[in-house]
């Protein structure tokens, strides 16, 4: 079915779950269709069994994708405690956008987890970012068959439905490494929540690169992956033997520095190691972490299907999509839900159903009222006919009716007067409200401009003595020990992007016991 996406021949698999037929005509329940680009294969979760995706189902279907680790920016941005807590998110967009290069021009989204490591004066925050239009012409040929992506989720990410659908006990520390043809990364979770994730460069394409390179020849490439997944790679001669052994020695060595590094810096024991790649497990890859490692080797291969083995195709990271969605159906939580192609809401709840309804409201009172007055002018007409003696009452309720016509006329021009009121208060209101929003967009926090200058006076081992506040100019009085520590701070203070200084003199302070040099520096936040 995935290559029916890009409009190419289906892709015919030997294998075929015999129940796939009799689960096309059942009923009730989300039909769960995973859609891995890589592989580009899609698979089918219904009722515990595992089927290829060939044709649309009669049940209502999910689809789920996710999004590479190489495709994924991320950064570990720290932010002062003492910053408001309104202010956090765009205080983290902000360093996001210097930190990882980001073009202002571009659209992202950014998303952020505290990470658990937060202690003293500062809040450190997981950062990870996407390129939404590179993200909507990567799945546009899936969007184009689908019409709709319910899910798309960071790979890192995708680990998290093993601890919310208990194939997993959250309570100790998990390392997750996984291999993709042209992609490989490193996970960790401490108790069953997201901790760090790291790239890593020996993914499949490398490794058989690197394999070539060592025996001198080109294999293929296929073939290989068969022998290191059925192990027979270690029947081939001791030379090619070597080359395996050669590469996975350097892996690990290279796994175990990365992970000693993120072990220390966050005083971290790691209890269990997982790995698995997309040609399923790697044949003797346990001893290599057990003896390299140290690590306690468990197998990556989590099993939620009865026929799930029988599944030709089948990787992890199909495997847990399925979780994930599970899981994301039970809570509908879509922080971390990346899909540009979401279904819209129902009818009902869309602003267009709203105005229907309150149009084929509006529709039915207006013609009752008319409905209603030819009844009345009907029953006049019939009355005046046949009873001309209650001419005068009749005439005299017609006078009431003008009244009340004319009260109603009053009344409409007041209510005309208080809209416009009512509009110009509106008005004034969204001219404030542009006006914060400047002011929160392009004025840069105060807090952080005293932060800046205070590390610049710390450079120069100068003293800050005073501060005043006036608009967009915060005025520091301060002292150095001498008139050049004082002018390179000035000096340093205007090179810093963002503000401008001025101040009126260098003063030689010898009232006190020690000569110091003072000024008063006003620094305009631009």
């Amino acid at each position: 079915m995935f290559e029916k996406f890009k409009k190419e021949k289906i892709k015919k698999t030997e294998k075929k779950p015999k129940k796939d037929k009799k689960k096309r005509t059942k009923k009730g329940g989300s039909a769960i269709i995973s859609i891995n680009r890589v592989t580009e294969n899609s698979f089918v979760f219904f009722e515990n069994e595992i089927s290829v995706y060939e044709e649309k189902l009669k049940n209502k279907e999910f689809f789920i994708t996710y999004i590479q680790n190489k495709d994924i920016l991320s950064a570990s941005i720290e932010i002062n405690r003492v910053t408001p807590e309104h202010e956090v998110a765009d205080a983290i967009i902000i360093k996001a956008y210097e930190d990882l290069a980001l073009d202002p021009n571009d659209d992202y989204k950014i998303t952020y987890i505290e990470s658990p490591n937060s202690s003293g004066d500062s809040r450190f925050y997981n950062v990870f970012v996407v390129n939404n239009t590179l993200l909507r012409q990567n799945l546009s040929y899936i969007a184009e068959n689908t019409k709709y992506i319910d899910y798309v989720a960071l790979t890192p990410f995708l680990m998290s439905g093993l601890y919310s659908r208990s194939l997993l006990s959250p309570t100790e520390i998990d390392c997750f490494v996984y291999l993709q043809h042209d992609d490989a990364f490193l996970v960790i979770y401490q108790n069953g929540e997201y901790f760090e994730s790291r790239p890593i460069r020996y993914n499949l394409k490398f490794i058989y690169d690197k394999f070539c390179e060592l025996a001198g020849e080109r294999v293929d490439e296929k073939e290989l992956y068969r022998k290191l997944s059925d192990g027979s790679i270690y029947l081939e001669d001791s030379k090619k033997l070597d080359y395996i052994i050669q590469i996975f020695d350097d892996m690990f060595f290279y796994l175990g520095d990365l992970l000693n590094s993120i072990s220390k810096i966050n005083g971290i024991k790691i209890n269990n190691f997982y790995f698995s790649s997309d040609i399923g497990a790697i044949s003797g890859i346990d001893a290599f972490v057990e003896e390299r490692l140290g690590f306690k080797y468990k197998a990556f291969d989590f099993s939620i299907a009865l026929n799930q083995k029988n599944t030709e195709g089948l990787t992890q990271l199909d495997i847990l999509m399925m979780l994930l969605a599970q899981d994301y159906l039970i809570n509908k939580d879509d922080d971390y839900n990346y899909s540009p192609f979401l279904r819209p809401p129902p009818l009902a709840q869309r602003p267009s159903g709203k105005l229907i309804s309150l149009s084929a409201l509006a529709f039915v009172a207006a013609m009752a009222y008319p409905s209603y007055q030819y009844a009345v002018g009907y029953q006049n007409q019939k009355l005046t006919e046949e009873k001309q003696i209650e001419f005068n009452e009749k005439d005299k309720r017609r006078s009431e009716i003008s009244a009340k016509l004319a009260d109603l006329e009053a009344k409409k021009e007041q209510k005309d007067k208080e809209i416009a009121a009512q509009s110009e208060y509106l008005n004034k209101r969204s001219e404030l409200l542009s006006a914060m929003h400047d002011k929160k967009v392009n004025y840069p926090m105060k807090s952080k401009a005293i932060y800046d200058i205070s590390n610049l006076i710390n450079k120069q081992e100068g003293t800050l003595y005073k501060i005043y506040n006036s608009d967009q100019n915060l005025t520091f009085t301060i002292r150095t020990d001498t008139e050049k520590k004082m002018t390179e701070l000035l000096d340093d203070i205007s090179k810093t992007r963002g503000y401008s200084v001025n101040t009126e003199l260098i003063v030689l302070d010898e009232n006190n016991q020690t000569v110091a040099y003072e000024s008063n520096v006003s620094v305009k936040m631009r």
